[in-house]
């Protein structure tokens, strides 16, 4: 049995949700719980985080993302492993045993991450980094951004992949990943997210000290996902098809 301290940053969630992702936390009972509260302004989400049962902190001030809270956690943890959970889902099961740095869930919703790749992440981005496990020190060395000009759980899988960790994947589905209209993604049109993607994969680039030519490559991929979307990865892989024939 491994010690996991699940670290779940907290900001004004829907209340039920909240209710059902406290609920399956206590079912799995891991080593520790961090309830990090980025000054909710909601009273009943306040009182249900603080008599939980778990741990609760708060931060100093509203960051207003999820940055700041996690790596708060991370710091405060006292177990070997952390994993990380959104306020509004839920986690269904953990690994019993850690052989590589990192274990990744299947999500619903979400195509899983199956011999994911930079290039991959870059043209079709999407979260797969909700209810990862990975050992206290990879998310002190990849610290979550705590600005809301990137995607934080990108710019720490873009990191991983590139420094080559080890990772698993879990056999079956694990973690409800719940969608609601007051999240950030939604809020914002398609345009705005995409291009907050390319200021994901410039951070990467500069924190990770990336060639200029490949750091480029990386950049135009980005840009591809401004103007196809998704769709863009089914464009680079239909001119490899053509490139081969």
């Amino acid at each position: 049995m491994i010690n996991i301290t699940v670290v779940v940053p907290v900001y004004n969630p829907p209340i039920h949700l909240f209710a059902e992702c406290l609920h399956a936390l206590r079912k799995l009972n891991p080593y520790e719980v961090i309830l990090v509260d980025d000054c909710s302004s909601d009273n009943k989400v306040i009182q249900m985080a603080k008599s939980s049962g778990f741990r609760y902190l708060k931060t100093p001030y509203q960051s207003g993302h999820e940055g700041l809270p996690f790596n708060m956690g991370v710091k405060a943890a006292s177990g070997e492993y952390i994993c990380r959970v959104d306020h509004d889902d839920v986690l269904l099961e953990l690994p019993q045993t850690m052989d590589t740095d990192i274990y990744l869930n299947r999500l619903t919703r979400v195509k899983a991450p199956v011999g994911i790749t930079i290039e991959e992440l870059i043209l079709a981005p999407r979260a797969i980094i909700n209810g990862m496990v990975a050992k206290k020190e990879v998310y002190c060395r990849y610290p979550m951004a705590e600005d809301a000009n990137v995607y934080g759980d990108i710019l720490f899988t873009l990191r991983v992949l590139h420094n080559q960790h080890t990772y698993t994947l879990h056999p079956s589905i694990n973690y409800i990943y719940n969608q609601h209209p007051a999240s950030i993604q939604n809020s914002k049109s398609n345009f705005h997210n995409r291009l907050r993607h390319i200021q994901t994969v410039a951070r990467f680039c500069q924190l990770e000290n990336i060639e200029p030519t490949q750091a480029i490559r990386y950049l135009e991929m980005a840009m591809m996902n401004v103007r196809y979307g998704s769709g863009s990865l089914k464009r680079v892989m239909k001119k490899r098809e053509e490139g081969k024939s």
